[in-house]
């Protein structure tokens, strides 16, 4: 996920353990979240994640490329989407992707 996000100019910052995700978000404030869905699929760290980011568009993406489960910035639920690499970049439309990356 990580490499297929910087090919397309994403800038992205790992952390070990999606725990850390939401201190690592505040001090960032990123555009987009994306976790695997494995380890992002909890309702704690979902609310983690929003908590410290609530203007981020926070993506839940599943490695397998089965489903892919987004909430936008503003929205209280998410929706599903296909789980493909060009959903996943497609999420990232232009106010989420780094002006000149593509």
């Amino acid at each position: 996920m990580s490499q297929l996000l910087l090919e397309h100019g994403a800038e992205v910052a790992e952390e070990p353990q999606s725990d850390e995700v939401a201190a690592r978000a505040a001090a960032l404030v990123p555009d987009a979240i994306v976790l695997p869905l494995i380890d992002g699929g909890s309702p704690d760290a979902v609310r983690r994640a929003r908590e410290a980011a609530p203007g981020a568009k926070l993506i839940l993406w599943a490695r397998d490329e089965s489903e892919m489960r987004v909430y936008d910035a503003g929205h209280a639920g998410f929706r599903f989407a296909a789980g493909t690499p060009d959903a996943l970049l497609n999420e990232l439309d232009n106010e989420t992707r780094p002006r000149g990356g593509e």
